[in-house]
């Protein structure tokens, strides 16, 4: 009891910190590997405990409802899924580990965030991800990254970049661009400053993962529109313009000087560990049966992997229980069936109209949300620790923005005129 009054102690003392170096904090542990998993659990524990101690106190935090309301998108359908779990223990740990993001969101929602906070929190958040990006570089110069994680060798004698962040390294860096761009834009949006993107772009292509690259490429077309619908700003445009040449002039470096990426692009796999790649079709195809055979409710989260083990249907390499179909859209319909499906679609329903938010900081959080969830992501499990804890924190804190930042006031120049 000592422990755990300690742990709520230390909680509530974040509030004295700056916001944005809480939330900045808690992005960074994602390339501390199970660190981000254990500041949830605590939080969830603390939540848990505020919940017991009475339940209206506190689903009356504001924003809490709401959480759980884009949750349920998730939570429920996994729930539901258990009934017919082929790996029951498997998908239970699962479905335990997303009720407990409903508790650990009372602690996140505590700290209070306000326009001026928002806007140090994307610039904090971009000074990490150069962090990462130097990270890859610094893992494709010496064989390891900042935090130790070995340099990918392929058999082909080519190498894969991933820094500390492993398989999820592309893709993370996808997912928070939108951030990194708004904070170059805010320094001074002209073409030249535009090159600064180019490392990041550069680094995703470093990936070696043509999802990523569809990833980002994503994510710079949510950023356009966003932008072109907020900003009237004549430069809006030219800085749009020179972000795409940023992009494409890493895309194409890729393919002239990365066989790597080429080979990825190609479909061909380098190396057995990465043969995933290779047999995608046959992934899919596997998936797409399943969800027809088990449409009413799934064959229960993370439980893909256990269906092709049990049933051997996939006999051409050696597939683990750990495994995942390799597409976020396929895995949550033969995971979950027909109402993961539903819950994903409401999940994107509730961001895509957040995006149309007059406030920029709602609306670039809403695609950063919308990205960690991109249906044709591949390179991690959707139901895994590390996309869970992407979406968790991103999720919390667009519900966070959501509520403290107020919609400007109109300005209406003929009455601010007579009051003049």
């Amino acid at each position: 009891m000592h422990q755990l009054w300690c742990a709520a102690a230390l909680m509530q003392r974040l509030s004295d910190l700056s916001p944005s170096i809480i939330w900045v904090f808690l992005f960074f542990t994602l390339s501390l590997s199970s660190a981000t998993r254990q500041f949830i659990w605590l939080m969830a524990l603390v939540g848990l405990i505020i919940f017991a101690r009475g339940p209206r106190d506190f689903l009356a935090t504001d924003g809490v409802r709401k959480f759980w309301i884009v949750l349920a998108c998730f939570l429920l359908p996994a729930i539901f899924s258990l009934f017919d779990a082929i790996n029951f223990e498997r998908s239970l740990s699962g479905a335990v580990r997303f009720l407990s993001y409903g508790f650990a969101v009372w602690v996140l929602l505590q700290i209070k965030l306000d326009r001026s906070e928002s806007a140090r929190l994307m610039s904090l958040v971009g000074a990490v991800m150069m962090l990462w990006v130097v990270d890859g570089l610094v893992q494709l110069l010496t064989g390891y990254s900042v935090f130790g994680n070995p340099l990918i060798e392929l058999d082909s004698g080519d190498t894969l970049v991933t820094g500390s962040l492993r398989m999820g390294y592309g893709s993370t860096l996808a997912i928070l661009s939108p951030f990194y761009l708004e904070a170059l834009r805010r320094t001074g949006s002209t073409p030249l400053n535009s090159i600064l993107a180019l490392p990041l772009f550069a680094a995703i292509v470093m990936s070696g993962n043509e999802a990523s690259m569809i990833h980002a490429l994503a994510a710079l077309a949510g950023y356009a529109f966003i932008l072109r619908r907020l900003e009237s700003d004549v430069q809006v445009t030219p800085w749009l313009l020179s972000l795409l040449f940023s992009f494409s002039l890493a895309a194409l470096s890729g393919l002239i000087l990365s066989d790597t990426f080429s080979a990825s692009a190609a479909g061909q796999a380098a190396s057995d560990a990465y043969k995933a790649f290779d047999y995608l079709p046959i992934f899919w195809n596997s998936a797409w049966q399943g969800f027809t055979e088990h449409w009413m409710n799934g064959v229960g989260i993370r439980g893909w992997g256990s269906m092709v083990v049990s049933m051997e249907s996939i006999n051409v390499l050696p597939v683990s229980e750990r495994w995942h179909p390799h597409l976020y859209a396929l895995e949550v319909a033969v995971d979950t069936g027909i109402p993961g499906l539903l819950g994903y679609a409401l999940f994107f329903v509730f961001l895509g109209r957040r995006l149309f938010d007059s406030r920029p900081e709602v609306a670039l959080s809403s695609l950063v949300v919308i990205l960690a969830l991109f249906p044709l992501n591949s390179s991690v499990s959707f139901y895994s620790y590390f996309n869970g804890n992407i979406l968790f924190l991103t999720l919390a804190l667009l519900i966070a923005l959501d509520r403290d930042i107020k919609p400007q006031p109109e300005l209406d120049p003929i009455n601010d005129a007579q009051r003049g």
